[in-house]
């Protein structure tokens, strides 16, 4: 990806809605769900980055971080042998964000396509409006060579986040992995701790930058896949259901004010996300260690859904 400024970016969006939600989607920046608006409030509920200009050849953090982002086939760069003895060298986020996609509108739907060319696989996902507060994404990953595919797949949807935010784990939820953690967390990162915590405020909220923490933490094997943003300031909740049969774990993160590139710029910002996975783990290494580590045989598919859907409190 070269470097580019935002107005390379708006040329390219594509539009669906409702009577209660406005999505826009961005097939060149990755295949990216840029925004996602309340036809009620006209609150954007989908994270904007602010940063004037991007140089995306220095890796994922340093594009347009906007919005809802795909990971496949890894969140984390990593590279080794699987226990059957795959070969994998996986960058940073995956390979999905770099790549331009395929859009086709038909009727009420978005169907778009990305090609995570490094493994051989076809990645498709239908947006639509199955009711109208509730947008509902199908998914489809085929692999296309003649190589098992080892992965982690993962939503990363960043979401608009404020002082008054708080998070609605899943209620079986009574224990969660530190996958990575500020020093100043009071987590251990690698391992497990107990639901709720200490350190719940960094966790689900209320949120203040003053904390400077950052945690991104994963659940056991759940058995159903809810969980949800509040949002008092606004009068709406948004909540996120999805396929455990496919999706088991969730991951969760949270940034408050922590500066994660040494130039100031987050310091002011929160980062929060809801993230329906494959796995226990952003990297592949980790993911075997927790024994969540998937693989996609050749000519194989792999369907799930996630649906996102805003509720008035």
């Amino acid at each position: 990806m070269s470097p580019e400024d935002k107005s390379t970016t708006t040329r390219s969006l594509v539009a669906l809605s409702s009577s209660a939600l406005r999505l826009q989607a961005d097939p060149a920046c990755g295949g990216k769900l840029r925004s996602l608006v309340s036809r009620r409030t006209g609150c954007e509920y989908f994270y904007q980055d602010t940063r004037p200009a991007f140089d995306g050849t220095q890796g994922y953090s340093y594009h347009d971080i906007s919005g809802y982002d795909e990971c496949f086939p890894t969140v984390a760069a990593c590279c080794g042998r699987t226990p059957a003895g795959e070969m994998y060298d996986y960058a940073d986020h995956g390979s999905l964000w770099q790549q331009s996609w395929e859009v086709r509108e038909e009727g009420s739907t978005l169907e778009m396509t990305g090609e995570a060319s490094d493994v051989n696989c076809t990645f498709s996902r239908r947006c639509s409006f199955p009711s109208e507060d509730t947008l509902r994404l199908d998914y489809r990953v085929r692999n296309r060579g003649r190589a098992p595919v080892p992965f982690v797949y993962s939503a990363h949807p960043l979401l608009a986040a404020n002082e008054h935010t708080r998070v609605v784990l899943p209620p079986e939820m009574t224990r969660a992995f530190c996958y990575v953690s500020a020093p100043n967390s009071g987590l251990s990162d690698g391992a497990w701790f107990g639901l709720p915590c200490t350190v719940q405020q960094d966790l689900v909220g209320p949120f203040s930058l003053c904390r400077r923490t950052f945690v991104k933490l994963f659940s056991d094997h759940l058995q159903e896949g809810r969980a949800a943003v509040e949002y008092p300031d606004r009068g709406e909740r948004l909540v996120f259901t999805f396929d455990t049969a496919a999706l088991p774990h969730l991951g969760l993160l949270a940034a408050q004010g922590h500066d994660s590139l040494g130039d100031g710029h987050f310091a002011g910002e929160y980062l929060l996300a809801l993230e329906p996975t494959t796995g226990i783990g952003d990297d592949l290494p980790t993911c075997q260690t927790t024994g969540t580590l998937r693989t996609l045989a050749p000519g194989a598919e792999f369907a799930f859904w996630i649906c996102l859907s805003l509720e008035e409190m």
